[in-house]
């Protein structure tokens, strides 16, 4: 093995992770699957690895990285705040086990801190910044492996470092896109099993895949928000939701083209897989003119597919399609097999929903209420017999116990009348992470003390000036400490004993009515 690709396990245990074992890291498959080619036109040969320390722990890839230790030239991590201490202590393993090998860093948390990373790692040589970066690191890889490494600025999204220390990073490369592999999804197995695990936990996880035979894979068919359009402040969308950490591409939204999604299903279908997780943002109205195009050009081998072999899908719709555009819906049920979405349902109040920033963009809540959407959402999913998995952040900037308890009892009317129709209550309190706008409340007091009283609510102003400092210049953070500090500085008016008093409401009302709590979706 000469070049490693590793998704560690989460650093610390705590309240709010978006690592789960459920899934394959698709971002590193991608990367791989890109690199392989590159590698084989090239008349390279260079075996990639795969680990997944979500399914194997953290020791088990320092046990590879040692094993293979006179072979490994590369070891490559995607990194969210959730596994970047993790990450960071594998990168130093690996640099004392094996000498002269490159250590590379990417995802959303290196993105959102590839500065401060950078200064204060030494342990990591490079970086890739942003989503449109594999045809890049492919290249990088490739001259890497070859001791042929050119000018750095020549490779799309590379972050390094000059002699004087100096961080510098390229501009990425959109036009990327379309360009890309098809996922060569058995590539997670070269290492050790990784795909079975995935289907397992799956299956022990949901109860709508128990005894079906479902296979789930995930499919890139769309990236972006249309909320990461319009103004950024240090390259986050002051548009985008208070707890969204994904760090925008240069361009808002990118989506393929009807044929190329197609392959890309196609792929995943005839890789053994017959029930699809579609990533795009949002199906019906950010991505809908891809849908409608989707729609108009199905491929032959997909329509003579009997109904017992056609494969379902999943994936995100925001709660006001539901109502307004009906028919998108029944497009997306009828001709692709949706039975399943994810829709945000957050705050659960009007007021949590403002706070949060989760108002429709085209700003028409005053004619039809944030709430109202939701009800909406819910009662036409239940109509057309599919499942929803409802999001939903506990706090938020100033929340009050009174907005806590006008959260639950909307849930609790909710979950009780269409209880048949939640496959997943998927919950937590805020986690600030680095890269959203409620990390900029941290950085910011003044920020986060006029928006909250706007709402004609409080901050404590003197404890988030106090940890402002911690939040600029470190690179790695404790999601406990992330959420803790939150609380503190921007939700004076609870405590944890309240937070801790409504998360077990939630907990208990899903219990009660079989619902999954959580699932990594």
């Amino acid at each position: 093995m000469e070049i490693l690709f590793i998704n560690a396990g989460d650093t610390f245990t705590h309240k709010a992770s978006a690592n789960a074992a459920l899934y394959p890291n698709v971002g590193l498959l991608t990367i791989m699957s890109a690199l392989k080619e590159k590698l084989e036109i090239s008349g390279i040969s260079a075996a990639l690895g795969y680990i997944d320390g979500c399914v194997y722990g953290n020791e088990k890839i320092k046990s590879i990285i040692s094993e293979n230790r006179n072979t490994i030239k590369i070891v490559c991590f995607s990194v969210l705040t959730a596994n970047y201490g993790a990450s960071v202590e594998i990168a130093k393993f690996s640099k004392e086990c094996i000498g002269g090998v490159t250590t590379i860093f990417g995802n959303d948390h290196f993105s959102a801190l590839y500065r401060n990373v950078m200064s204060k790692q030494s342990d990591i040589d490079f970086g890739f910044y942003g989503n449109d970066v594999v045809m890049g690191f492919a290249e990088f890889a490739c001259d890497v492996i070859c001791n042929n490494v050119g000018d750095l600025s020549s490779y799309p999204g590379l972050v390094y470092r000059l002699t004087n220390n100096d961080v510098v990073r390229n501009a990425e490369n959109p036009s990327e896109y379309n360009g890309l592999p098809l996922v060569k999804y058995s590539l997670c197995d070269e290492t050790l099993p990784h795909s079975e695990l995935y289907v397992d936990g799956q299956r022990r996880t949901y109860y709508f895949m128990k005894n079906r035979n479902l296979r789930s894979q995930i499919i890139d068919i769309g990236r972006g928000c249309i909320k990461f359009s319009g103004k950024r402040v240090n390259n986050i969308p002051v548009n985008a939701c208070d707890f969204c950490g994904i760090i925008p591409g240069v361009k808002s939204v990118l989506s393929t083209s009807s044929d190329i999604a197609w392959k890309r299903i196609r792929n995943a279908f005839e890789h053994g897989y017959n029930y699809f997780y579609i990533t795009a943002d949002e199906l019906p109205l950010t991505f809908w003119p891809l849908i409608k195009s989707m729609s108009q050009n199905v491929p032959k081998w997909f329509e003579e597919l009997s109904a017992e072999q056609k494969p379902k899908m999943f994936g995100y719709a925001r709660a006001e399609a539901f109502e307004r555009q009906p028919e998108k819906i029944d497009i997306l049920v009828g001709v692709f097999g949706f039975d399943h979405f994810f829709v945000g349902f957050d705050g659960l109040s009007d007021i949590s929903l403002r706070l949060m920033n989760k108002q429709s963009v085209v700003k028409k809540e005053k004619e039809y209420g944030l709430m109202s959407a939701n009800i909406d959402a819910l009662n036409a999913i239940s109509s057309r017999g599919c499942l929803i998995t409802a999001g939903i952040v506990v706090t938020h900037l100033g929340i009050t116990e009174n907005i806590m308890q006008e959260n639950y009892q909307n849930l609790e009317i909710l979950v009780s009348e269409n209880h048949k129709t939640f496959a997943a209550l998927d919950f937590g309190p805020l986690c600030p992470i680095p890269g959203s706008q409620s990390f900029r409340y941290l950085v910011d007091p003044n920020f986060a003390q006029e928006k909250a009283k706007k709402y004609g609510l409080r901050v404590n102003y003197e404890y988030l000036n106090f940890t402002k400092e911690k939040y600029e210049n470190c690179d790695l953070f404790d999601n406990n400490e992330l959420i803790d500090d939150f609380m503190k500085g921007c939700c004076p008016d609870i405590n944890q004993e309240i937070l801790e008093r409504y998360m077990e409401k939630i907990s208990d009302l899903a219990r009660r009515h079989g619902i999954v709590v959580g699932g990594g979706v």
